[in-house]
């Protein structure tokens, strides 16, 4: 619960009649869900409200950020308590265009009562009292062909972790559709299977928000894990469940949370921004701001905190004309063995000191997401555009596929795929791991196996489960990780191909 569901519950369901009302004097055939929680939880005049905002924008100072914001968390209590935290991520915004934000949020009095994730069958839009946000029927549409999107009608009747994040929204990004999701009951699968279908959405016109306030500290919430220091283990608490999102780790956020039992409200809807993201390959989180409701209001004994975390695509060390270079030469490489013509000579010069350097690659072919051939080299023993030529070679010739070997007759379908790799480093814990960043080598005795980080990514594995299946590629037992003799490497690796 967050602060204002205690501190003004009354004042909160003192809205609901008023927007019942409003659905009714609209008639039976609305499709616009009204503003519920305007007059209460945030102002309910426009003008007041744009005011406030703006202001809240104006002030905000933000650390810098790299790229362009592909996801935010942000808080969702009454403005007075949350707002100009929430402020601080949406600046970062500021600059670039979206045409469609898809919002994570959950029902506080009912996210347990159902099961997966809800999304609106039939609105339109969501009111607010800076104006309609349309609703992006087609995509609800297509999420509720799976059968773990549902709609529950009236599921978020008076609810406010969606509806307070729309007038940032409206003030920030201004013209956009909205994707309103309200996350339930999710079991580990199920954050998986949701995040596959949310995950191709996630176009460079659109955003991510998962609304959550942090801690809910005190008796009022039945969470007093200290009784000393309140400030200062506050903030080390609050800086602790921050360390795995800066670094967009679904596994640490869930270790986090069985850790600690930190009262984080918007967890379901965190957890589902983390497996979404790290489907995709990962992000880099920053975060923008940090209070809490105790130093608010200097009464410590019963204090929520707040923090807003942006997420920015991770940055690669190749430029695109780079990038391109050695998909050509694959390309290249491969279309001149598979039809026994001479391989491409290259003249280093014309090359850039990166592509001449030593490096360590692995190229990838698939026939429409069909596995053909993937072999790459793990040290940095020759030239990388060497390494590029030769892995493509060896990679027709996987030895996999030795019953059905890749042909020339395949040329026009398959995709070409490379992933650069940074050196191996011996990890001390398997906390280290994270999915989305980091492929795995394990060694048990002469047996070797090796991952690359998107085939855990893409599969939506967890760490055990990304642990487990490179023990299986190396020929052990799925267990093996945990005995005393293996060696457990990481590598991160920059992944780009052809279909970018």
């Amino acid at each position: 619960m967050c602060t204002l569901c205690s501190m003004r519950a009354v004042a909160a369901a003192a809205v609901i009649p008023l927007a019942l009302s409003q659905v009714a004097a609209m008639g039976n055939d609305t499709k616009v869900r009204p503003a519920h929680c305007a007059g209460s939880w945030y102002p309910g005049n426009p003008t007041t409200l744009a005011k406030q905002v703006d202001d809240l924008l104006a002030r905000a100072s933000p650390p810098s950020i790299s790229g362009k914001p592909i996801a935010l968390i942000s808080p969702h209590a009454g403005y007075r308590y949350s707002a100009p935290v929430a402020a601080a991520g949406y600046r970062c915004l500021q600059g670039h265009t979206y045409k469609r934000v898809i919002v994570l949020a959950f029902s506080h009095r009912n996210a347990a009562r159902y099961h997966g994730v809800d999304v609106p069958s039939d609105l339109t839009a969501y009111k607010t009292p800076l104006g309609e946000v349309p609703i992006d029927r087609e995509v609800c549409d297509q999420l509720l062909k799976n059968s773990l999107f549902t709609s529950n009608p009236g599921i978020d009747q008076g609810e406010h972790s969606l509806e307070l994040q729309l007038p940032l929204l409206q003030r920030v990004v201004k013209d956009f559709q909205l994707v309103p999701l309200l996350v339930g009951r999710m079991s580990t699968e199920d954050y998986a299977q949701a995040a596959k279908s949310i995950g191709p959405l996630l176009d460079r016109d659109t955003l991510l928000v998962a609304s959550t306030d942090f801690t809910h500290f005190g008796s009022q919430f039945g969470y007093t894990p200290f009784t000393d220091e309140l400030p200062k283990r506050l903030q080390e608490l609050g800086d602790q469940a921050a360390a795995p999102l800066l670094k967009c780790d679904y596994d640490g956020f869930v270790g986090h949370l069985d850790k600690t039992g930190d009262t984080i409200c918007g967890r379901g809807p965190v957890t589902l921004l983390l497996r979404t993201l790290s489907l995709r390959g990962g992000a880099t989180g920053v975060r923008t701001a940090f209070d809490t409701s105790g130093r608010m209001t200097n009464k410590w004994n019963n204090s929520v905190t707040y923090q807003s975390i942006v997420f920015t695509p991770p940055q690669g060390t190749m430029d695109m004309p780079q990038r391109n270079r050695l998909l050509t030469l694959a390309r290249q490489t491969v279309t001149a063995y598979l039809n026994g013509k001479k391989l491409p000579e290259v003249d280093p010069g014309t090359l850039s000191p990166l592509l001449r350097a030593d490096g360590a690659c692995f190229v990838t072919l698939q026939n429409h997401g069909r596995l053909r051939g993937c072999i790459g080299n793990m040290r940095a023993d020759r030239p990388l555009y060497n390494a590029v030529i030769g892995n493509a070679v060896s990679a027709c010739l996987d030895n996999r596929f030795v019953n059905n070997p890749v042909t020339a007759a395949e040329l026009d379908q398959l995709d070409i795929e490379i992933s650069y790799l940074t050196p191996m480093k011996r990890i001390q814990s398997t906390d280290e791991i994270i999915i989305g960043r980091h492929g795995l080598l394990m060694a048990v005795g002469p047996r070797r196996g090796v991952l690359l980080p998107q085939v855990a990514y893409e599969r939506g594995w967890t760490r055990q489960e990304f642990l487990a299946q490179t023990c299986r590629k190396a020929g052990l037992p799925p267990d093996a990780w945990k005995r005393s003799e293996a060696e457990i490497y990481s590598f991160e690796a920059e992944v780009f191909g052809e279909h970018e």
